[in-house]
């Protein structure tokens, strides 16, 4: 994998003090998600949603797709995206914004429900089933939290409807946890 990123001018530069022996099957985990990123800062500049037509997110689309053949692994994949998408509005946007927390409220119960979704058609074990109750309960959660946050962003606008100063964070703010 790490031949694969150095071939994309992607691979992370190795640190040989700490890894005299080089890379472990541990750090598979690290190399996906570089690996992911560039795949996806790759199609945010060659598929464009943007772009009229849509020729480039068509192509993308479908060749996505014929990787992904099975409903199973497509939800997988939708809910894990989802997912991540939380991770990064929690990280990259100002926490005490209620935009932002709804987003990830909104994001979170999204992912729920899809993981929800896969377990109730394909789930067929008992865990499978505790884990459909578990998804279930944290989208409602979510939800809650979700319509709370909206609430304030209401009250927020009609106080302050210009109340934007497009800074971020210096430090990644703490996750929020259910």
């Amino acid at each position: 994998m790490h031949r694969a990123l150095t071939a994309l001018g992607a691979a992370p530069t190795l640190d040989r003090t700490s890894r005299p022996h080089g890379l472990r099957p541990d750090d598979a985990p690290l190399l996906l998600g570089v690996l992911l990123a560039k795949a996806e800062l790759d199609a945010a500049v060659r598929a464009d949603p943007g772009m009229d037509p849509p020729e480039g997110l068509t192509a993308l689309i479908r060749g996505y797709n014929t990787f992904t053949n099975s409903e199973e692994m497509r939800l997988r994949l939708l809910a894990l995206r989802l997912v991540r998408t939380a991770s990064e509005i929690s990280t990259y946007e100002d926490t005490d914004d209620p935009c932002a927390l709804t987003a990830e409220d909104a994001t979170m119960t999204a992912a729920n429900m899809i993981n929800a979704c896969r377990l109730a058609r394909h789930g067929v074990t008992p865990a499978d089933q505790q884990a459909l109750a578990t998804a279930l309960s944290s989208a409602g959660q979510f939800i809650r939290s979700a319509t709370k946050a909206l609430g304030r962003v209401g009250d927020q606008s009609a106080r302050e409807p210009s109340n934007r100063t497009g800074k971020r964070p210096a430090s990644p703010p703490p996750r929020r946890q259910h």
